[in-house]
């Protein structure tokens, strides 16, 4: 993907001109028909160059009046605006400036948009929150008014120049003539940068960079001052930069068109009946070379509805900046899959080819191609054309001086060649070599991710994912919630479509109240979520129950969290007050304590009293013997003289 961030581009309503500007202020108008340069001009006072940069422009029309000079047909303008506070007009046909408004913006342009052929205005919003009425014949500011207390981003007004959509870090649409706010958005996270009307003026569009998403908002009914919430919500995988709509062949629908910042141009059917139903109708790409560096690798630059076409096509200009290449796309039908349209590159040798299809003759001193360097391909490598000095002498010095600066030429041609890959190698930013070196210094990490991308395990998941949250898996489901890594599960969700975050979000809020039990492994996925999605939450109007639901959730655990606090606390002061409070009773519950006596001499005197006390009962016993025996035996003596 390019870095197309000095460069702007856009056509012409009617889709017969394709306008591209750089900072500078050059302006290069190309014919969608033939491809042509048709003229290039400066917007400088007079043609000079200017001191501020272009900051913003748009196309409009006016109605010439009829003379013998003229037809009376309308007159293609371009209203530039740029850093210094300064609004101008240029006549697209002779390249020279009609009228310029000097300080009509206290700071910079930020944008400009005009109206019909039947409508002779121009507005301008800048950094001051001012909003300008410009007369576009004369150039006269007619009226002026404050539009909000932040800085204005972008402007756009329907065909009849009655309302006025005006983006910042909000939105909302203002009456041209009353100056009054008729409705308020809340817009999105960064301030909008484009913005689009449908064609009957009722929906009103817009897209911001922070956000892959574009949002269509209800531009009709009775004026209010409350906020209005998105009618529908257009998701995209990168943040778009342009947006273009049309009417549809279908009654009651219209067609949108969004260019991404990788450009890919995507494609819509939105049908109004009660409610906005928006269908994905096609996606166009350019088909990319795998074997091409990145930087080599074509992008579509503008793309627009063509208005002029008998049935639905699209305007697409991809290529370089220096000569786009413009093609027209017919549209296919709407179907329940949406259609996938690849552009191919049909290279070519010529000056304005990449430096990947040089050309590789055994002459490069004369069938080398020269590359033109725009603002878009500013790191390239520049290989000019070798030219050979040949001199007119006799003899061969003119053959050795030609191979001379053959040899010389190739020899500078595979240096630039070994430089340029040597800095494709060398791509990485500071921060991804950062994070690489503290993943390999890690302690307990195995294996290293890959700073340039999402690893291989965070991508399988994203699809296993994808197909349980579509197929509505409870099983699969249940295999992705058991991932506890914050790694794979935030690189996970921040690959998801807009779409499938919102049911992700509600099957998590689904699973945290049925099995509180699960509550850390969801708070992962449920933390990811809200990290990185937050904007899309925020303004997509089926997810207000999902979030209701997950706060309710967490409200009723917080709520038991302080009594069971309590509780614990309670309990710990009953079992402090049931242990005992005398140290002695407690030693005598304890049972009998051993005391030991270190006095040897005691020990003695102990030992033979217990001793004696032993030998005491002994005696006793035996003199108790002793006097029954002489008992018996007087008895038996006596016994035997009575016998005689």
């Amino acid at each position: 993907m390019r870095d197309l961030s000095r460069l702007r581009f856009a056509f012409n309503p009617a889709g017969s001109t394709l306008a591209v500007v750089n900072v500078e202020g050059t302006f290069r108008l190309f014919h969608t028909g033939s491809g042509r340069l048709q003229i290039e001009f400066t917007t400088g006072p007079d043609g000079a160059e200017i001191s501020q940069p272009c900051t913003c422009f748009a196309w409009t029309s006016v109605a010439q009046q009829k003379s013998k000079s003229s037809s009376g047909s309308a007159k293609q303008l371009i209203v530039v605006g740029n850093g210094a506070g300064e609004v101008a007009a240029f006549d697209t046909a002779l390249g020279e400036e009609i009228w310029r408004v000097s300080h009509c913006h206290q700071g910079s342009v930020t944008g400009v948009a005009g109206t019909g052929a039947g409508s002779h205005h121009i507005y301008s919003v800048g950094t001051d929150a001012m909003a300008c009425t410009i007369d576009a014949l004369t150039g006269k500011v007619q009226q002026q008014f404050e539009a909000g207390k932040h800085a204005l981003t972008c402007v756009k007004a329907t065909s009849d120049g009655q309302s006025l959509l005006l983006g910042s870090s909000g939105l909302a649409v203002w009456d041209a003539v009353t100056q009054q706010r008729l409705y308020k958005y809340p817009g999105h996270v960064t301030p909008a940068d484009a913005l689009a009307y449908s064609p009957d003026g009722q929906y009103a569009l817009s897209s911001s960079q922070g956000e892959r998403h574009v949002a269509v908002w209800k531009a009709t009914g009775k004026a209010s001052k409350k906020t209005k919430p998105a009618a529908a919500l257009l998701s995209m995988e990168q943040p778009p930069v342009q947006l273009d709509v049309a009417a549809a062949s279908k009654i009651s629908c219209f067609n949108v068109l969004a260019v991404s910042t990788a450009g890919r141009v995507c494609v819509w059917q939105c049908e109004v009946l009660d409610s906005v139903k928006s269908t994905l109708r096609a996606t166009i790409q350019i088909e990319q070379d795998a074997t091409s560096p990145p930087r080599q690798q074509e992008s579509i630059l503008a793309a627009c509805f063509d208005s002029a076409a008998a049935e639905e096509a699209v305007l697409v200009a991809w290529g370089l900046s220096a000569k786009p290449t413009l093609q027209r796309i017919m549209l296919p039908p709407l179907s329940a899959a949406p259609s996938s349209i690849d552009i191919k590159c049909h290279t070519a040798e010529g000056v304005l080819l990449p430096a990947k299809h040089r050309s590789r003759s055994a002459n490069p001193s004369k069938d080398a191609p020269m590359m033109v360097v725009g603002a878009d391909n500013t790191g390239h490598v520049v290989v000019l054309k070798a030219q050979s000095r040949k001199r007119q002498t006799e003899g061969g010095n003119g053959s050795d001086e030609a191979a001379l600066d053959t040899q010389q030429a190739e020899g500078r041609l595979a240096v630039a060649e070994g430089r340029e890959q040597q800095g494709q190698d060398a791509e990485l930013t500071l921060e991804q070599r950062v994070n690489a070196l503290q993943l390999h210094q890690r302690p307990g990490v195995q294996t290293a991710v890959d700073p340039a991308g999402p690893s291989d395990k965070a991508v399988s998941v994203t699809v296993l994912l994808t197909q349980a949250l579509r197929a509505d898996d409870r099983q699969l489901l249940e295999k992705c919630f058991a991932i506890s890594n914050d790694r794979v599960v935030t690189s996970t969700v921040q690959q998801l479509a807009p779409h499938d975050v919102a049911r992700l979000l509600q099957v998590a809020v689904q699973r945290l109240q049925s099995s509180p039990k699960q509550g850390r492994q969801i708070a992962t996925w449920l933390r990811a979520i809200l990290l990185h999605h937050t904007a899309y939450l925020m303004s997509a109007p089926g997810v207000q129950a999902s979030l209701t639901g997950l706060y309710q959730a967490i409200e009723a655990r917080l709520a038991l969290y302080k009594p069971l606090v309590s509780l614990q606390g309670r309990l710990d002061l009953v079992l402090a007050q049931a242990a005992p409070a005398d140290p002695l009773s407690a030693h005598i519950a304890q049972g009998p304590l051993i005391y030991h006596d270190e006095d040897e001499s005691l020990q003695e005197v102990e030992a033979e009293d217990v001793l004696a006390l032993q030998g005491k009962p002994d005696a006793e016993s035996e003199s108790e013997e002793t006097a029954e025996s002489d008992q018996l035996s007087d008895s038996a003596s006596g016994d035997e003289s009575e016998g005689d």
